[in-house]
């Protein structure tokens, strides 16, 4: 018998967040992200898994400008 599991993170409104939360901030909240890529405008974008089940892998995406602070909040469905 295989039972398939759901693990998930609860919600939280990172709108509110924008241009004062850091990615210190957010790893106190989440951990550490699962990946995170330099971008060209010298900020940082970083991904932690928020759900997983039968349905796929939901993701937040988090962007950082160049000052550390969070500048976008994205989550992202893959099957």
């Amino acid at each position: 018998m295989l039972i398939a599991g759901c693990v998930s993170i609860p919600e939280r409104d990172w709108q509110t967040r924008i241009g004062h939360y850091s990615v210190d901030d957010v790893k106190l909240d989440l951990g550490h992200p699962e990946s995170c890529i330099g971008l060209d405008d010298g900020g940082t974008a970083c991904s932690w898994i928020t759900a997983k089940g039968r349905d796929g892998i939901d993701k937040l995406v988090l962007t950082f400008g160049s000052n550390g602070k969070l500048t976008t909040s994205n989550r992202v469905h893959f099957q």
